[in-house]
């Protein structure tokens, strides 16, 4: 029989996460669970921890981007996803082109060259499906031209992709070879690129107005031997991603916020972004609510 004053060794989870104001107390022990020891493991860019997740379930937990994780879910991974938004934004400013080459606007594209880093990069499926939705210009008829492999293996880009391996996409674009590129705005801005997407807060609020949602690129998975062998431990991590969002979480804001927790909040954005997912050739069926989550 165990004594009263035994010490119950504590869970170890191997987890992967970047920084953000609302995991760091995480990272730092200030929001932890009574026998539960997180041993961090840090990537840097964090999107490196991906593939060993994907192929190899590396780790118990892991950040991941959504449109990696449905691949994986589409291949067959025993990977699920827990609740948590690590990352998300509007994309409408994340299309850029170079306007010492020509005026452009969103409805030019069609039959253009287009760069991203991958065909399968989450911010890539979000600018398409933008693309389609408000401008009117389909997947199918922009040339994609990338300077990665695709994220997930034995993925095969569809035949509208061109990867160019290691290119350098911005000067591609200078120099005329592509007509607009999908960067982040820090990177957009630096180069001296020019929005394609005019108005990017009005087309915004428009989106937001019509699907009432805000996109996510990186929430996080776990893997289906942990859930299988310790969903209490599970749970427990994930009350503690619930703790560190609502720690940061602006309870009354006016604008719509990215960050934040719980299958009700997140679903609409997810569900949407399986079907653009869906429409643009990256996963083979539309999945369910009970397909996705642990």
């Amino acid at each position: 029989m165990m004594s009263g004053n035994a010490v119950v060794p504590e869970r170890e989870i191997s987890i992967v996460l970047d920084t953000y104001p609302h995991t760091r107390a995480i990272k730092e022990g200030q929001i932890a669970s009574p026998g539960i020891k997180l041993n961090f493991i840090e990537y840097n860019p964090i999107n490196k921890a991906f593939n060993p997740m994907v192929e190899e379930q590396k780790f118990d937990v892991c950040e991941m981007a959504v449109g990696t994780f449905f691949q994986a879910l589409d291949s067959g991974k025993p990977l699920k996803l827990l609740p948590a938004v690590m990352g998300g934004e509007f994309h409408h400013g994340s299309l850029w082109y170079e306007p010492k080459n020509g005026a452009l606007t969103p409805g030019d594209l069609k039959g253009k060259r287009v760069g991203v880093r991958a065909y399968t990069q989450t911010t890539g499926i979000w600018v398409r499906g933008v693309l389609q939705e408000q401008y009117g210009v389909p997947c199918d008829d922009v040339t994609w031209v990338t300077s990665e492999a695709p994220h997930v293996e034995g993925y095969v880009n569809p035949p509208n992709v061109e990867l160019s391996k290691g290119a350098d996409l911005t000067q591609m674009l200078r120099d005329g070879e592509l007509s607009a590129v999908i960067i982040g705005p820090k990177q957009g801005n630096g180069a001296g690129f020019t929005h394609l997407i005019p108005n990017v807060d009005a087309a915004s609020a428009a989106w937001y107005e019509k699907h009432k949602t805000v996109p996510i690129n990186h929430m996080v998975v776990v893997t289906e031997k942990l859930i299988k062998n310790d969903a209490a431990a599970v749970l427990a991590i994930t009350d503690l991603f619930r703790q560190g969002i609502e720690s940061v979480r602006a309870a009354s804001a006016a604008s719509p916020q990215a960050i934040r927790f719980g299958k009700e909040n997140v679903w609409d954005a997810l569900e949407l972004a399986i079907r653009y997912s869906f429409e643009q050739k990256l996963i083979s069926r539309v999945f369910k609510k009970e397909e996705v989550f642990a």
